[in-house]
């Protein structure tokens, strides 16, 4: 099932990132029952901690959540974002905890040696390397997300991933990120700053991105977006696959959900 492959490769890759030296106190990764569980230690109420949820039944996946609920770890005075394959069992278990959001979005793949040509571009694509222009990375993306030192801050200011930069002479117009696990690169965080978009930045920052995945050896890439972006994202070759759920439980009292027997 290719949206399955799309769903694994994205739960490994955060799992590499969470596993990195740089992410030690900062981002964990723990597995309870069918939850891979990912908590951040940043500022109450800044940053949503994740659960995704493999379960194979309603059944197993609420007692994940029990028991990702009793973990002490999580950081109090954050929300808690359920993540699961789209199905309608699950849908309507992740209804039965009162969410205060719940939304769903498609998720993508594309077959790298079959993709589109790339068009020209008048844009500098590079990989992130250096310390100053992971700064100025950083300050670009903090802005576009609104969030200088939450998450996002931690994947693209640590060297986390390999993340493509577009630039137009010195400035930096947009930039992807790319992770791998196995044969499938996720594709993460395309970011653009309000003032710049419209001249196919993004389109050349994607289009790099997608190269560098198949230079590294990669055969396929994934990644999860809006329905409104499905039409752009299909230019450069990928498929709607599967569709991807998501809840949301705020500042979840542990206590109330802890583990049962």
């Amino acid at each position: 099932m290719n949206g399955q492959v799309v769903w694994d490769a994205a739960v490994i890759g955060w799992r590499r990132l969470a596993e990195l030296p740089s992410a030690d106190g900062v981002f964990t990764w723990e597995q309870h029952g069918d939850a891979d569980c990912f908590w951040w230690t940043g500022r109450p109420g800044k940053i949503a901690h994740q659960l995704f949820l493999s379960a194979p039944s309603s059944e197993a996946m609420t007692r994940s959540i029990r028991l990702a609920l009793g973990s002490p770890t999580p950081q109090d005075g954050c929300d808690l974002s359920l993540r699961v394959l789209d199905r309608p069992d699950l849908a309507a278990a992740l209804d039965e905890r009162h969410p205060t959001s719940t939304n769903t979005a498609p998720l993508m793949l594309c077959d790298l040696a079959n993709r589109p040509p790339s068009s020209p571009s008048e844009f500098t694509t590079v990989i992130i390397s250096t310390s100053e222009e992971r700064a100025r990375l950083l300050r670009m993306v903090g802005g576009v997300y609104g969030d200088p030192d939450g998450l996002t801050g931690f994947f693209h200011g640590t060297g986390a991933a390999d993340i493509v930069g577009a630039f137009d002479g010195d400035t930096l117009v947009a930039s992807a990120t790319v992770i791998t696990a196995g044969d499938t690169a996720n594709l993460w965080s395309v970011a653009t700053p309000q003032e710049e978009r419209g001249r196919g930045a993004a389109s050349a920052v994607v289009a790099a991105a997608l190269d560098h995945a198949a230079a590294t050896g990669c055969t396929q890439a994934g990644l999860g977006t809006s329905d409104e972006l499905v039409p752009w994202y299909t230019r450069f070759g990928f498929t709607k696959v599967a569709r991807e759920r998501t809840a949301t439980l705020s500042n979840p009292v542990r206590a109330e959900y802890g583990p049962t027997a």
